[in-house]
């Protein structure tokens, strides 16, 4: 069955069968602790009912006698008359009215037990189908011997133990109905975050795949093409250019991922250091300038005149490379790119904002997804491999900050990194 491929379904049934044989030895331990001390209550009122027969036996004239008058009027646990019937040698002695079982199955259990073999205590069934408890023993008087056969209804100890086990029957099966419900919710609850990791590993890994394929089929052709005829030294040199650029790329893809991947087993462990605000985002705009200049972009700073803050340089630096790349790629011709930095209560936050398109609402939510692209159209030339935001974000968080897209005045589109101040 299809359903039961599931891993859900499966664990679900091992926990429902896990429930369920506990809660059938629950069921049978609580039937026994009631029935149990029911039924030596009905077997202690026909060892009551016998022994007070037996006591009343009497030796006269060698002949087994019981005294004149009726029979002990003695009841059972569920208040029901106990019938006796006494045999002896020359056959039956008294027995109670009304008897309930046959006169020839209570001579064969006498004969039995003149035969000196006790009888029960043991359920029978008697003339209107109804069940009984039977007790027979041998009692001596004198030299003579008496075959004592007691019995008891057993009607109210059935219907009792039947609705018992019903009553037991059904609050175990609602009980694993309920427990296979919580376990079903359960195990979806913990499977989630599993099957989001898997899908998620199934695209990062289906990305990268192509984001790795892409520059390696490019290379390839490019030194197919120049191996298939001799050409100039220029030719060479610029196939040459072009592979170069593409290792690069590629270079640059491989060290995000090793990052990323660090970032996922909790290995990115920034190592903080004092770094001066203003040094850090000063050098920074001078480092981009020259990438600015030939997009035809502006670099503004806006930096405080001193402060510092515990972070890994090496790290810091690239989540701020990697949000003025952005910005810079996005930013129209003419425009300008704004890098500032302030201290706001117990955390320094860092803005990157440009003059560009901006980012659509219903885009926002992915925007820090890895390869991630607002455009898939674009190329990679002008949208870069889609892992910078995601790397900032893992950056972020490793220093116990976080990095967020938040209204910019004038359009266009605003990151800022939050840092606490250690």
């Amino acid at each position: 069955m299809r359903f039961l491929r599931s891993t859900r379904a499966r664990l679900v049934l091992v926990q429902v069968g896990v429930l369920a044989v506990a809660v059938a030895v629950a069921v049978a331990a609580v039937f026994e602790l009631a029935t149990v001390p029911a039924r030596n209550q009905e077997d202690q009122a026909l060892f009551d009912q016998w022994s007070a027969v037996a006591n009343a036996l009497d030796l006269r004239d060698g002949q087994v006698v019981y005294p004149p008058g009726q029979l002990p009027d003695l009841a059972g646990a569920s208040r029901q008359p106990v019938e006796v019937d006494v045999y002896t040698g020359s056959g039956l002695l008294i027995q109670t009215p009304a008897q309930s079982l046959s006169p020839t199955y209570l001579a064969e259990v006498a004969g039995r037990v003149l035969g000196g073999s006790s009888v029960g205590p043991i359920d029978i069934g008697d003339a209107t189908g109804g069940d009984r408890r039977l007790y027979a023993a041998l009692q001596p008087v004198g030299d003579q011997r008496a075959a004592i056969v007691v019995s008891l209804s057993s009607a109210d100890l059935q219907t009792f133990t039947q609705r018992l086990l019903g009553a037991l029957v059904v609050g175990g099966g609602l009980l694993v109905a309920i427990g296979g419900g919580l376990a079903w919710v359960l195990v979806t609850h913990a499977l989630r975050p599993v099957r989001v990791s898997f899908e998620t590993l199934r695209r990062f890994t289906a990305d990268a795949s192509h984001e790795l394929r892409a520059p390696l089929a490019l290379m390839l052709t490019e030194v197919d093409v120049a191996l298939a005829r001799d050409r100039p030294a220029a030719e060479y040199r610029a196939v040459l250019a072009r592979v170069g650029g593409e290792v690069e790329h590629l270079g640059r893809v491989v060290d995000q991922l090793l990052l990323l991947a660090q970032a996922d087993a909790g290995r990115l462990v920034p190592s903080p250091a004092a770094v001066d605000v203003a040094d850090l985002v000063e050098e920074t705009a001078a480092r981009w300038r020259a990438a600015a200049a030939v997009r035809g972009v502006t670099i503004a700073v806006d930096a405080p005149a001193s402060g510092t803050l515990a972070a890994d340089p090496h790290l810091l630096r690239r989540v701020l490379d990697n949000l003025l790349d952005n910005a810079l790629r996005h930013g129209p011709v003419g425009s300008s790119v704004v890098l500032s930095a302030r201290r706001h209560e117990r955390e320094w936050q860092f803005d990157v904002a440009d003059r560009g398109p901006g980012v659509p609402p219903a885009q926002r939510d992915r925007i820090f997804q890895r390869f991630a692209r607002l455009d898939p159209a674009r190329s990679r030339d002008a949208g870069g491999a889609g892992l910078g935001l995601a790397l900032s974000a893992a950056v972020a968080r490793a220093h116990g900050g976080s990095i967020e897209l938040v209204d910019g005045d004038g359009g266009g589109a605003r990151f800022r990194l939050r840092l606490p101040v250690q």
